[in-house]
């Protein structure tokens, strides 16, 4: 391959992943919004219509990969579809609950999660090195979730909620490294988005007449969107390395920043800019160490 096609298939992998980061974003933007001109319109029948559509996209891909269905599948795969299904219902709480920027930040903790899960469960134990990025990522959780709690004696629920789908993400993207040596790419979605949709289904049924509504229009667009991030992302990786594609996915952090101030009229203080400027340090030098310990 020439520098040239190999710098513009690198630019596309680049853009793909970006708009991955976008379409995330605004998924949860439509979440917000949903849940201030409607409050019926709960946090799981997002959930529930974002998997049904990224159900029939799933099946599409299976069937088109021309494999074979087989009920019986590895155990990180059920791993990764229950922990992905429990993450995304315990973010969208956190977003209708609360600012999605905030929400977004607080979801993008999971690469620090992954580290210090990895510890107990792979037996990776980190140097010094990784210790002190692993030091910045928890300064910023501890400024967005603890400095509250010390400035006014409360602690955000909608904060708990975040840091709880950042931790479950953590489990669910832990989970996945085991499916993917096991199950092809289009096997893994299939059973996430089956698995979310049916455990989705009971928790959205009392609010499903919402659809009809206006503002069901609002769990359309964010369905849509969460899907659309999810192909984005999934294509971005045939063209860029996990490293790359980690430090891009990043930028979802101050997208949600500039995004929520703009559109939102979310104004993060001191405080939630320098936690979210440590979390996203934190998850750029997170991505690079594991680059150089590879090469290594």
């Amino acid at each position: 391959m020439s520098q040239s096609i190999y710098h513009r298939t690198q630019l596309y992998g680049i853009m793909l992943n970006a708009l991955s980061a976008l379409s995330f974003y605004f998924a949860t933007f439509f979440v917000r919004l949903g849940s201030i001109y409607n409050p019926d319109l709960g946090s799981e029948l997002f959930a529930f219509v974002r998997y049904l559509l990224g159900l029939f996209f799933s099946i599409y891909l299976f069937r088109n990969a021309g494999l074979a269905f087989r009920w019986k599948v590895p155990m990180p795969v059920y791993l990764r579809a229950i922990f992905n299904t429990l993450a995304l219902l315990f973010f969208y709480e956190s977003v209708s609950r609360g600012e999605a920027a905030t929400a977004n930040v607080l979801n993008m903790t999971y690469p620090a999660f992954v580290a210090i899960l990895a510890i107990p469960i792979f037996r990776e134990i980190p140097d010094r090195r990784m210790l002190l990025v692993l030091g910045f990522s928890l300064s910023g959780i501890a400024l967005y979730v603890l400095y509250p709690l010390y400035s006014t004696g409360t602690i955000s629920t909608a904060d708990l909620w975040g840091i709880g789908s950042g931790l479950l993400a953590a489990v669910a993207i832990l989970s996945l490294r085991g499916a993917a040596m096991q199950a092809r790419a289009e096997e893994i979605l299939l059973w996430m988005f089956a698995v979310g949709t049916v455990a989705t289904l009971p928790l959205a049924i009392v609010s499903l007449r919402e659809l009809q509504a206006p503002s069901g229009l609002f769990v359309l667009a964010s369905a849509s969107l969460g899907v659309a991030g999810q192909w984005f992302l999934t294509r971005s990786y045939a063209y860029l390395s996990a490293t790359a594609g980690s430090i891009v996915s990043s930028l979802r952090i101050p997208i949600a920043l500039v995004a929520g101030f703009f559109l939102l009229q979310e104004i993060p203080g001191v405080s939630g800019i320098l936690g979210a400027s440590l979390i996203f340090a934190g998850n750029l030098f997170l991505a690079l160490f594991r680059r150089s310990e590879k090469k290594e």
